[in-house]
């Protein structure tokens, strides 16, 4: 509607003469509309190439379309009402988390593409969720994974480095049981590998200490 904002799918790089064919094709008007499932997947691709602010505002975009003063905002439509394209809205969520899950591995990673020195945000897996968040305090940095349900077994973590600095020391705690790990550097990213597979369960606690 006029004044609302969206992303036309229409693009002609090559300055062909007629790229989307004939008047008379029915296929001629999918070019000259919005499909939130199609705005959602280019968000999450942008947000996964690093280029955060645009597909925040494509993302805020769809939002205000979809604004509750004006339409359902559980109905973004797509090809229909309810349609599950529109899903593809997840992708956004998780790249911007940074986040990265292999159960079978036990491998978890986080790393947000913005506000990483006081982030925090939902996650889920296979065999659980809750939430996670990081904090820079000084020259440390602090990373707690809560689990609010089900069972999460670990083996090898993956965060930023927030700081300039190295980090030459990190403590990982479930509770009050210190487990025993190694950190390891690749680039500016800090692995930490657990020496056994650690589980959290329900309403416990893993806080992962750099210094």
């Amino acid at each position: 509607m006029p004044g609302e904002g969206g992303m036309v799918m229409n693009t002609n790089p090559h300055n062909e003469p007629k790229p989307f064919g004939e008047n008379v094709t029915w296929q001629l008007g999918y070019f000259h509309e919005c499909m939130s499932g199609f705005e959602h997947q280019v968000a999450a691709h942008l947000m996964a190439e690093g280029m955060v602010e645009e597909s925040l505002i494509l993302t805020r975009v769809i939002h205000n379309r979809y604004h509750a003063s004006k339409r359902n905002p559980f109905n973004e439509i797509e090809c229909s009402d309810h349609y599950a394209r529109a899903m593809a809205s997840y992708g956004t969520f998780i790249s911007a988390c940074g986040f990265d899950h292999h159960g079978p591995r036990g491998y978890i990673k986080f790393s947000p593409a913005w506000s990483a020195e006081d982030f925090k945000a939902p996650f889920t897996s296979a065999s659980g969720w809750g939430s996670y968040r990081q904090k820079k305090i000084g020259a440390k940095q602090v990373h707690t994974i809560n689990l609010k349900y089900g069972r999460l077994q670990l083996g090898e973590l993956a965060f930023s480095n927030m700081g300039f600095g190295a980090m030459k020391s990190v403590s990982v705690m479930l509770g009050s049981q210190n487990i025993p790990v190694e950190l390891k550097h690749k680039g500016s990213e800090l692995l930490v590998k657990c020496y056994k597979k650690v589980t959290v369960n329900t309403n416990e606690s893993l806080n992962i200490t750099f210094s």
